[in-house]
């Protein structure tokens, strides 16, 4: 993985570590989406990226939430404006529960403000919250 995209990463996460979802949401492309659980949903502007991170935070923040950090699992360069990166993803919470791990691929444009998430694939998360929910 590129330097400055992992770095894109470091920041993203960061966002995420102190649960503010409209720093996340500044990270979004305008527009952008999200897939997860079969669905796709297309965020035209900031606003629906940041309702979405906002309760995505709220939700970590109620199950105890401590940190996230993430491995690089795969990234393919197309070009200078895009490229695609696959990251396996590591949640603590703070009151022992078992980490989660999942993976999400993000593809990515760059912008004139640098790299913005373009489309979020979540494609194993969503199974952690129905297992979650079930318990």
């Amino acid at each position: 993985m590129p330097k400055d995209l992992r770095q894109f990463f470091e920041t993203y996460r960061d966002a995420f570590n102190s649960l503010q979802g409209d720093a996340v949401a500044e990270l979004y492309a305008e527009p952008s989406g999200i897939a997860q659980g079969g669905v796709y949903a297309h965020w035209p502007s900031r606003a629906p990226v940041a309702e979405n991170m906002n309760a995505l935070c709220d939700l970590y923040r109620k199950k105890g939430y401590a940190k996230a950090d993430f491995e690089p699992v795969a990234c393919i360069n197309q070009g200078d404006q895009y490229a695609v990166a696959d990251l396996r993803w590591r949640i603590e919470w703070n009151d022992g529960q078992e980490p989660w791990q999942f993976n999400t691929t993000y593809n990515m444009v760059r912008t004139p403000q640098g790299w913005r998430v373009l489309l979020c694939t979540a494609y194993t998360e969503d199974t952690l919250f129905k297992a979650t929910s079930a318990a």
